[in-house]
């Protein structure tokens, strides 16, 4: 293991401040725009109607804002099994994921993802990297980027760690079918920008510091994990825990679906799907995690309320808190938003 993990680290190292690019762009299609708006279960008219996409002036259906983990699920996938073969995919954890959207993403999209190893280093039994993923369409415009902090774990499993660990979420990532990356020279990244009016049914002019939203409760069954994994690409679907009194073992809810569904909160506020210009998000899969029993379903209260407001801007930062059982699901959440000027 040791060997392994000092190859792995060397293989990292030599990839920071490099780009590499997936081969084969993604066509967004309606057909999947639904599939995953029915798994993260935002169901805003926008994502399954033309008319409705339309009323808000798009060319076509408009994805959930967390749609991009499809792709980004794929092209990591890659990367573990043609770029960093030194890691195992079961010991992969998801830390920290920020996306910052510039304009939705619709169906005729056809996508490329370019990543950039930007930093790497190593801290308890723990290598964290440091990776920015760009969305680029068609047009050579940017759609949307993300930054997400992976850690791989070269050392044993220790439950003391918990507390220094406690930003980490299980993820697990399966290798994947050939390679499909090609080296790039690293580029500056231009950042996401949309001159789109938000059509947000909110009275911008009523919120002040400290808002709270109407709070939202949802509920998941292992179904329903099974149908994201399978929406995603993921090849390992459900994470378990120990056996429950039923002598199966639970599954853990993976971070980017609690993601998804936040953006579905919000979204279900705001009226607007596009409205929401930065997530952020951190996953704690040893104190916030969601376990769901095999013949059972979880419940889920989502709640946010305004932290900040840039009336100049007409933007707003809220804060969003998930809980299943009194128990936090992230460790820390946020999104900032966008609404119509004033009169």
């Amino acid at each position: 293991m040791r060997d392994m993990s000092m190859n792995a680290a060397e293989q990292v190292r030599a990839l920071v401040d490099r780009r590499y690019r997936s081969t084969t762009p993604y066509d967004v299609s309606r057909k999947k725009i639904r599939e995953f708006a029915r798994a993260v279960q935002d169901y805003h008219p926008a994502h399954w109607s033309a008319d409705a996409a339309a009323d808000l002036g798009f060319p076509g259906l408009v994805a959930p804002a967390t749609f991009s983990s499809i792709i980004l699920h794929r092209v990591q996938r890659e990367i573990l099994d043609t770029v960093l073969t030194g890691y195992r995919s079961s010991r992969i954890l998801h830390a920290d994921q920020v996306l910052d959207l510039g304009r939705p993403v619709v169906a005729g999209d056809r996508l490329t993802c370019d990543i950039y190893f930007e930093s790497f280093r190593h801290f308890a039994d723990y290598d964290v990297l440091s990776i920015k993923s760009v969305l680029v369409d068609q047009h050579g415009e940017t759609v949307q980027t993300g930054s997400t902090a992976l850690l791989a774990r070269t050392g044993p499993a220790d439950p003391r760690l918990a507390e220094t660990v406690r930003d980490i979420a299980v993820r697990g990532y399966s290798p994947a079918g050939p390679g499909q990356l090609t080296v790039a020279d690293a580029d500056r990244v231009a950042p996401p920008c949309d001159s789109r009016i938000p059509f947000t049914t909110v009275d911008f002019g009523a919120l002040t510091v400290g808002t709270e939203l109407p709070s939202r409760t949802v509920r998941l069954a292992r179904g329903d994990l099974e149908n994201y994994a399978a929406v995603v690409g993921d090849l390992d679907p459900v994470g378990c825990t120990d056996a429950t009194a039923s002598g199966l073992p639970s599954a853990v809810a993976p971070g980017m679906l609690k993601l998804g569904m936040a953006a579905t909160f919000l979204s279900s506020w705001l009226g607007d799907p596009a409205a929401v210009t930065r997530f952020r998000a951190q996953f704690a899969h040893y104190t916030h995690y969601l376990r769901i029993p095999p013949f059972a379903t979880s419940a889920i209260e989502f709640t946010g309320r305004v932290t900040s407001i840039d009336p100049r801007r007409r933007r707003a930062t809220l804060a969003i808190d998930a809980r299943s059982d009194g128990r936090r699901l992230f460790g820390y959440a946020a999104a900032e938003v966008r609404f119509p000027l004033g009169d």
